[in-house]
């Protein structure tokens, strides 16, 4: 590439496009691939919550919900709380067990059954024994009679141990047996993070639940805000450990049903086996396995003699289970989880049997963002609640067996109850939210919620978000490059507020989340890049320019050229060039001494300098007692012959001032010729010294011009050409047609006398 190529490319106005498209790819690349802002995306997910919710206490402040409905809730969920009423009637908590037994007749012993709810969850856990069995067995009865009721399990990342783990599975595989698991899962279910402890409720409970599910809600890491839910859980118990010697190639574990091989290192940190098994693979595996694992002892032959030290691998057990809200959901749907499609990292089709089926979105750890309807019913403002809210102790009665004392009806058709902790008093069972601190059953109703009403929060293909990200970056570099800072700033920070506002508009309307964070901070850093290039680069080029043509030029001609740099090499363009001459100036240097002509001649020519100046031309050079200078260029004008013409009568005018308060011997006569035509214009010379200056056959006519003044005693001679272009402007005499040296065609030439 040639050097002015190169000086071109480096431009702020064509670099600074390079800067962007770079930015662009590192933003989309760390931001979509690497996953590093999406803390930054949490964040901007608050906000939108945040807007949401202003714009719903202003709803309520005017009253529009007291007598209407919320749209965006599922009228049938309903939070049964056990608040300080509840407190109050019943003591401390845990309640006995028999009073939870009451509180499910008094939903199950209604006359028209038609009027059942659809299902009753107790987000309570019976882990231990009461110490009651009256208790227990009223509870037991209660559950069997309904015949509705939901229990939950909890998950921990870490094992509670062997023995522990095996008595919970045992419990465990009562719920899996009569309601099954997930096992259709697609796609790269490893990948799902593990849970291997497990704590549920005793199986005489586990055994009369009408279904059950994972209650685990699991906070962002970065700020223990929780912002989604997760619908299926992994639960991956050790099914049994072999000796690392005991693999080969031939070995295998059945993964389609989700069996697999991993080893634990010394930190007890997971490592996946990467199966099928071939002899490069376990020859790599043997080197990592015996430099990270703890060694074991087995008893491979059963002789009750270990075997040497060696390293063991564990086969693992797969199961995924249905979260409490994904368990409900179901239920509500008439489906079961062999009517789910599990995709991680795309979505959960249900397909509920008759009906079109339900596509959820959720992320590579099936988590599904909750789409939260309201700020916290725990925070009541004018009386209003996101969802309704009845106290456990309004619902609870003790209806007695006999149907014909029954009421008619509970007003809990078709609902889901959702029966939990509603008191800051009794648990520690609130968590932060967007909408601030919740109650875990006010979370989990949120979440039913999203499923029963559809509202799920989609983002935007990734495609549709790179092409995003790499427009409004390349917007924002347009600007920062092409634009003034007095413009490109505004311009770039109105466009990021559009955006932002489109953003919330477009989730607050549709659901519909667009990553914001990468073309914003993309854009943001592309903008103090491009501008702190142009800082370091074109300040030094504009020190350029003023050394360059601040003697030849205007002030305010520079200034315009710093914004818009005349173009290195040359260029062709129609211009106006100035020639003048002093006439006897051989004679008149012969009467003064080197000093006097010295100061004589500088105050002439500072003063027709200054004309040419102040009319906006560009001087050329001295050559002695002679002035080039021409109109035109760098700064393109349109009226360029204009100026050189009154430029000339100007200067005929300052001459004959400067004659009145000259001495007779130092009066001075001169003679100007000009002409207009194509002419090439540009730094000339060397990299090292160059002169911006003209050539062409045009300019040669011009200095022809001017010596032509002395053959017809004139002081201003113009070509035909520029006469052409100014002659309803000024008053010309025309004086003959002449050829000119190097010039075979004749020319018209004219003495411009006068403006009209």
């Amino acid at each position: 590439m040639g050097s002015w190529q190169s000086k071109r490319l480096f431009k702020t106005r064509n670099f600074g496009l390079l800067i962007g498209l770079a930015v662009s790819v590192i933003a989309c690349v760390a931001g979509f691939s690497w996953g590093l802002l999406g803390n930054v995306e949490a964040k901007l997910l608050d906000s939108y919550f945040s807007i949401k919710l202003q714009s719903e206490k202003n709803a309520i402040q005017k009253g529009v919900w007291k007598s209407e409905a919320n749209e965006a809730v599922n009228p049938d969920i309903l939070i049964v709380g056990v608040d300080i009423k509840a407190l109050q009637k019943f003591g401390l908590w845990p309640f006995r067990r028999d009073v939870h037994a009451d509180l499910l007749n008094s939903f199950t012993r209604i006359k028209n059954q038609d009027e059942r709810e659809k299902a009753v969850l107790l987000d309570f856990f019976f882990v231990d024994d009461s110490g009651d069995p009256v208790a227990d067995g009223k509870l037991m009865d209660s559950m069997s009679e309904s015949g509705r009721v939901f229990l939950e399990s909890m998950l921990d990342r870490l094992s509670s141990g062997y023995t522990i783990e095996e008595e919970m599975f045992a419990r465990q595989q009562t719920l899996l047996d009569n309601y099954g698991s997930f096992v259709n899962v697609k796609g790269d279910w490893k990948a799902i993070a593990s849970y291997r402890g497990l704590q549920t409720n005793l199986e005489m409970f586990n055994a009369r639940v009408a279904g059950y599910g994972v209650a685990n809600v699991e906070p962002d890491t970065s700020d223990n805000v929780v912002r989604r839910q997760p619908l299926v859980l992994k639960y991956s118990r050790l099914a049994y450990e072999v000796p690392f010697e005991a693999l080969s190639p031939e070995s295998y574990t059945d993964e389609a049903s989700f069996e697999r091989l991993a080893w634990f290192d010394s930190r007890g940190e997971e490592h996946q086996i990467v199966q099928p098994l071939t002899a490069e693979s376990l020859a790599k595996l043997k080197k990592q396995i015996y430099r990270q694992a703890p060694p074991q002892e087995y008893d491979s032959d059963g002789d009750g003699i270990p075997d040497a030290e060696t390293r063991a691998v564990s086969v693992i057990q797969d199961v995924f289970e249905p979260s409490t809200t994904m368990a409900l959901a179901l239920r509500y749907w008439g489906a079961s989880v062999s009517d789910c499609v599990i995709e991680p990292g795309k979505s959960i089709t249900v397909t509920p049997p008759g009906r079109d089926p339900i596509v959820i979105p959720v992320d590579s750890q099936c988590a599904m963002i909750i789409n939260y309807a309201g700020f916290p019913s725990s925070s009541a403002a004018d009386g209003y609640r996101t969802f309704p809210v009845r106290s456990y102790a309004g619902y609870w009665r003790q209806t007695p067996e006999d149907p014909e004392t029954w009421p008619e009806t509970r007003a809990v058709k078709d609902k889901i109850i959702l029966v939990g902790a509603f008191d800051k008093g009794m648990a520690d069972d609130q968590k932060q939210t967007p909408f601030g601190m919740m109650f875990g059953i006010e979370i989990h109703a949120n979440s039913l919620n999203t499923m029963l009403t559809g509202n799920f929060i989609r983002h935007v293909p990734l495609w549709i978000s790179v092409v995003f990200s790499f427009f409004s970056i390349m917007l924002v570099s347009f600007a920062a490059a092409r634009m003034k800072n007095l413009w490109s700033m505004p311009v770039s920070l109105l466009y990021a507020i559009l955006v932002y506002i489109g953003s919330s508009t477009l989730f607050d309307a549709k659901g519909i989340l667009v990553n914001f964070s990468v073309p914003f901070l993309g854009m943001v850093f592309s903008y103090i890049i491009i501008i702190l290039y142009r800082s370091s680069t074109e300040e030094r080029d504009k020190r350029k320019i003023r050394a360059m043509f601040g003697k030849y030029v205007s002030p305010e001609v520079v200034a315009q050229m710093e914004d818009n740099p005349p173009e290195l090499g040359g260029v062709d363009r129609e211009l106006t060039v100035f020639f003048s001459d002093i006439r006897g100036f051989t004679s008149l240097s012969e009467t003064l001494t080197p000093q006097e002509l010295v100061k004589h001649l500088n105050e002439y020519l500072s003063a027709m300098t200054d004309i040419i100046l102040e009319t906006g031309g560009t001087l050329d050079k001295y050559v002695g007692d002679e002035i080039m200078c021409f109109w035109g260029a760098p700064i393109e004008v349109k009226d360029h012959a204009y100026r050189a013409c009154k430029c000339a009568l100007l200067q005929k005018a300052e001459l004959e001032r400067l004659n009145s308060t000259w001495p007779p011997e130092k009066r001075l006569a001169i003679g100007i010729g000009l002409n207009t035509g194509i002419m090439t214009v540009g730094n000339m010379g060397s990299e090292g010294r160059m002169n911006y200056t003209l050539m062409g056959d045009n300019v040669n006519l011009g200095a022809r011009l001017e010596g032509t003044n002395k053959v017809y005693g004139t002081m201003i001679i113009v070509s035909e050409y520029t006469y052409a272009l100014v002659s309803d402007r000024f008053v010309f005499r025309e004086l003959d047609t002449i050829r000119v040296k190097g010039k075979n065609r004749p020319v018209v030439i004219y003495e411009l006398l006068d403006e009209r």
